[in-house]
C-alpha cells in the first residue's frame, strides 16, 4: 500500500491575546507546551483540535495547575527538611552527651601534657636550648594583653612567672599571687590541641582573694565555690576566639590535669590543676561528674 503522505502544518504567527485574559501560546513559552500542542494541532489539516480560546484557556489552566504542584512540593520540602535537621540536631545533642562521644574526642585531642618543669639554680642562668613555651593571654575588660615565653625546656623562666602572676592579678583589689606553673602547662598544652598555640586567650577569670569570692558568692550571678581554686591562683576562667566553648571543654578534659568547668550560657571554660573532676553549669541545669553539685538549686544530671 502506498505510504499516505503527511503534511506539515505551515509555521503561523502567535495567535493574539483572547478576549479572556489568558496569555497566548508563542513559540518561545517554556510553560505553555500544551497550548502548542493544541494550536498546532487545531492548525492541521483534517485537525480536530480544539477552538483557539478554548485551547488557549486549557493550555493555561494547565499551566497553572502545574505551578501550583511545584510550589506545594517545595513547600512540603521545606517543611520536611526542618524536621530532619531539628532531629538531627537533637541526636548530635543526646550523642554529645554520650561518654563515648567524649571518649572519642579525647582521642582526637591526644596532646601529651609535658612534665613538671624545673625553676633554675640561679636566677640569671636562663637556658639556651630547648622547645620555647609561649602564651598570649588578654583582658577584655580593662583591655590588658601580655606576650610572654615562660618556659623553655624543662626549666621555668622566673621573670616571666612574675609577670604573668601580675597579669592575672584580683581585679577588684589588685592583689597579685603566686600561680602553679602547672596551669600554664595545661593552658599552653590545650592550644597546641586545638591548633591555636599563636593565638591570644581571653581570661575571664583569674586569681580571686578570699574576699573577692565572697562577695562573687554573694552576689549570686556566679558559680564561684566556696573553696574555689581561683583563691589559690590554681584556676583560670578562659575563651578562644574561633572555638566554641564544647570544643574548648573536649580539648582540656583529654589532659586529665584537673578541673574542667563548661558554662554553655556564658561560652567560656573554667581549667585548674586540682583534684580532677568535671561540671556543666547553666542557671536551670546543671550537670556534675567526679565532684559535688556547689548549688543545692540547680538541677543535678549524673553521667551514666
Amino acid at each position: 500500500m502506498p505510504r499516505e503522505k503527511i503534511r506539515l502544518a505551515p509555521e503561523f504567527p502567535p495567535p493574539a491575546v483572547p478576549k479572556n485574559g489568558t496569555l497566548p501560546c508563542g513559540p518561545r513559552s517554556p510553560l505553555c507546551s500544551l497550548k502548542k500542542y493544541l494550536f498546532e494541532r487545531e492548525r492541521m489539516p483534517g485537525g480536530e483540535g480544539m477552538k483557539s480560546a478554548d485551547a488557549c484557556a486549557a493550555g493555561s489552566l494547565f499551566c497553572k495547575a502545574r505551578k501550583i504542584r511545584f510550589f506545594r512540593c517545595l513547600v512540603f520540602g521545606a517543611a520536611i527538611a526542618a524536621f530532619l535537621l531539628g532531629t538531627a540536631n537533637a541526636h548530635a545533642r543526646t550523642l554529645h552527651r554520650h561518654p563515648r562521644f567524649h571518649a572519642v574526642m579525647h582521642m582526637l585531642f591526644d596532646t601529651p601534657l609535658p612534665s613538671d618543669g624545673l625553676m633554675p639554680l640561679l636566677p640569671d642562668s636562663l637556658p639556651t636550648a630547648g622547645k620555647p613555651y609561649e602564651l598570649k593571654l588578654t583582658r577584655q575588660e580593662d583591655g590588658q594583653s601580655i606576650d610572654v615565653v615562660y618556659r623553655i625546656g624543662d626549666i621555668y623562666i622566673p621573670q616571666a612567672l612574675d609577670a604573668l602572676n601580675r597579669f592575672l592579678h584580683d581585679t577588684h583589689n589588685g592583689e597579685v599571687a603566686s600561680y602553679d606553673p602547672r596551669t600554664f602547662d595545661v593552658l599552653h598544652t590545650i592550644l597546641v590541641a586545638l591548633g591555636k598555640s599563636s593565638d591570644a586567650v581571653d581570661i575571664l577569670s583569674a586569681y580571686r582573694t578570699q574576699q573577692t569570692n565572697d562577695w562573687l558568692r554573694e552576689q549570686g550571678g556566679t558559680n564561684a565555690a566556696e573553696h574555689s581554686q581561683h583563691i589559690v591562683a590554681k584556676a583560670l576562667d578562659i575563651r578562644v576566639p574561633g572555638v566554641s566553648a564544647n570544643i574548648l571543654r573536649d580539648a582540656a578534659l583529654s589532659l586529665h590535669a584537673g578541673g574542667v568547668g563548661y558554662y554553655p550560657r556564658s561560652q567560656f571554660v573554667h581549667v585548674d590543676v586540682g583534684p580532677v573532676r568535671q561540671w556543666t553549669y547553666s542557671p536551670h541545669e546543671r550537670y556534675t561528674r567526679g565532684g559535688h553539685d556547689r548549688h543545692a538549686h540547680a538541677r543535678i544530671r549524673h553521667a551514666s
